[in-house]
């Protein structure tokens, strides 16, 4: 108990402050992008509300939301789980799906955004776990790094997590493609606008723990189910497809923990994106994970994970 305590009253010091929300998005701007953070954890300020997504190449602020990259169309971007006891569950910006319930994000300021000058962090939970999704980007990045926790509420085999957007900044067909100079066909998965060149990939910055995979998917608007994802596909198209990027995390016993890090990135040169600035130690990163775990009632535990799921 006094461990416990101790622990608790640390990880409230290291926080620093998390905004109460004044509604149900929250909006997060630096000088390369604006996003908003949905009532659903994902991306967007929930259906065709802006922003989504937007990208100003030129760094100045300046933001034109018709070339936003999550509103036009049917406004998709969203995560799903599947595991052998939950069966498929997703959430979606354009509030289809609210597999993970329906909360306002915070925006974390203060010692609790880690020396980022852009931050926000949201939970939710169904009967078989717990997430929560933190964004973090500076001010001068192109990037949005994601670290998604996701904590079982029951023993649960063959889990698998994946992200997925639809991307139509400026029109609904994209260059679409998996890998570029800097990440792997697993690692980055990416499109340029054909309207406007402006290009959106999902990159692993998870490293090779787990195994993972990226699917360019003609399912434009919704989101893939991770075992789907974690079959790959074609490495190039060019029409109004979705963007996918899958974990498999195995076998995850009731109350353990595992933590993914990705990003979303934007830019005009699709071969060159999804490098950023760097980003706190590892051993930071665990402490503030385990800061927002214990704040939403969940406790850290190494996770038991196994590398093979069933079809």
């Amino acid at each position: 108990m006094l461990r416990m305590a101790f622990v608790t009253a640390f990880a409230a010091v290291a926080l620093g402050s998390i905004a109460a929300p004044a509604s149900a998005s929250v909006t997060l701007t630096g000088n390369y992008i604006k996003v908003g953070i949905s009532n659903y954890g994902t991306l967007g300020s929930g259906g065709a509300t802006s922003p989504g997504l937007i990208h100003d190449p030129t760094g100045t602020g300046t933001f034109d939301a018709s070339t936003d990259y999550i509103t036009p169309g049917v406004p998709h971007e969203g995560y799903s789980i599947n595991s052998t006891q939950s069966g498929f569950i997703q959430a979606d910006n354009d509030a289809v799906s609210t597999g993970f319930g329906v909360s306002s994000p915070s925006l974390l300021t203060g010692a609790a955004a880690m020396g980022y000058d852009n931050a926000a962090t949201w939970s939710g939970s169904n009967a078989f776990v717990s997430i929560v999704n933190s964004y973090f980007f500076n001010d001068g990045d192109e990037r949005i790094e994601v670290y998604t926790t996701l904590t079982a509420l029951q023993d649960l085999t063959n889990l698998a997590f994946a992200r997925s957007v639809d991307p139509d900044s400026g029109g609904f067909n994209s260059l679409n493609q998996r890998g570029n100079l800097l990440f792997g066909v697993e690692d980055f998965i990416g499109s340029a606008s054909e309207a406007n060149g402006r290009t959106l990939a999902l990159v692993n910055l998870n490293g090779s723990t787990l195994s993972h995979n990226t699917r360019i998917d003609p399912a434009c608007c919704d989101n893939i189910n991770p075992y789907t994802v974690l079959t790959g596909s074609v490495n190039n198209t060019v029409g109004d497809d979705s963007l996918n990027l899958a974990y498999l995390i195995g076998n995850l016993a009731t109350g353990n923990s595992i933590t993914l890090h990705y990003a979303y990135a934007v830019g005009t040169h699709i071969e060159v994106v999804g490098g950023g600035s760097a980003v706190p130690e590892p051993a930071t990163w665990a402490m503030m994970l385990l800061g927002f775990a214990l704040v939403g009632g969940m406790v850290r535990r190494r996770p038991s994970r196994t590398l093979a799921f069933a079809a």
